[in-house]
């Protein structure tokens, strides 16, 4: 990969000229918490990049809680509408590697040979410019994943701070491009800013290990929890849940969804909308039977299709230590500790496993 260096004010020029021709949307501050807005400036005075995460999770542009997928009686249809071209500014590590997921399923990589028309249109029209997580806050966890704070792939840009700028590594064709458009504003990173980068990486991975320490368990999630599907520890912290989906919503994995018809005016429409494995209707079928009637299966199915389930089929883990379900969750169910409580469990004894 190419790694360039480009000052605060080469940036800030940068984004002009990206403002001009895409709709650019970036991490804006809104009370406690992040979310992306719209950005309508070359240099807004409160863009925040080097935090972690915003809220709302990077499937929100690709895989829309509400969208319409089909309607009848008109000439036109989803697929004729024109996809806008959008710059995302200040995507976060776990959000970058949630696309794996995401596109192994709608981007027909591993399920299917027919990929989603309009995710495919909104990944192709979309440009990632990815920023290191300097301020992981108590709630991430990506390194009990092994993952990192820093994007180490799937950006078409990443921006590392340095003194006087950024350190810009291109990861794509289109990061190229971009890149080419204005060979002026950047230069090659010498040893100075490419070492001032590593020092500060360390120091945030330093962060997200120490944040993790008390909650750290021995042996991979994917390992650990096919050993656990008759277990009490289930039950015992699905006790707080309230049913809510939050943690399905907020998930940058999650991507079940249901289709609901409507009429609107003289025609109708099917919608396709986020669902969430907790609520209680998820899996009922015709006759009102539901082969997961009590919230622990719930609450453990959804934990094993992350890391059993989804591993087995494409060797990924559906989850990516964003802690966002953590952050949400009105009970105050910590994932981490559910792990860490099954770890215990194991050590007392063998449990009955999936076979």
């Amino acid at each position: 990969m190419e790694v360039l260096f480009t000052s605060t004010a080469n940036f800030h020029h940068l984004l002009g000229n990206l403002v001009k021709k895409n709709l650019l949307y970036a991490p804006r501050k809104k009370g406690d918490f992040l979310f992306y807005e719209r950005i309508e400036t070359a240099s807004p005075k409160d863009l925040i990049l080097h935090t972690n995460r915003p809220v709302q999770p990077l499937k929100s542009f690709f895989f829309p809680p509400y969208q319409k997928v089909g309607q009848y009686f008109e000439s036109a249809s989803p697929e004729d509408t024109e996809t806008p071209k959008r710059v995302i500014l200040g995507v976060k590590s776990c959000d970058l590697e949630s696309l794996k997921t995401l596109d192994s399923v709608y981007a027909g990589t591993q399920f299917s040979s027919s990929p989603d028309p309009q995710y495919t249109r909104a990944r192709d029209s979309s440009l990632l410019i990815s920023s290191d997580c300097l301020e992981p806050d108590e709630y991430c966890f990506c390194t009990l994943l092994g993952s990192n704070p820093h994007p180490e792939e799937g950006f078409d840009l990443n921006l590392s701070p340095v003194d006087g700028g950024f350190v810009i590594e291109v990861g794509s064709e289109k990061g190229k491009t971009i890149v080419s458009q204005d060979q002026n504003l950047f230069i090659s990173a010498d040893e100075n800013v490419l070492a001032q980068r590593e020092k500060t990486r360390a120091d945030s991975l330093a962060k997200v290990k120490e944040l993790n320490q008390e909650v750290e368990v021995k042996s991979p999630y994917r390992d650990m929890i096919r050993e656990t599907y008759a277990s009490a520890v289930w039950k015992d912290h699905s006790e707080n849940c309230v049913d809510c989906g939050g943690c399905n919503e907020t998930c940058p994995t999650c991507r079940c969804f249901l289709l609901q018809d409507g009429r609107e005016k003289e025609r109708f429409e099917r919608i396709r909308l986020w669902d969430a494995c907790l609520l209680t209707g998820f899996a009922r079928v015709a006759g009102g039977a539901n082969p997961r009637p009590k919230l622990s299966d719930r609450f453990s199915n959804r934990l094993f299709c992350k890391f059993y389930f989804f591993p087995e089929n494409v060797n990924l883990d559906a989850c990516t230590g964003c802690g966002r379900c953590i952050s949400v969750c009105i009970g105050k169910i910590d994932m981490r500790k559910v792990f860490k409580d099954l770890e215990k469990e194991r050590s007392k004894g063998p449990a009955e496993k999936i076979k």
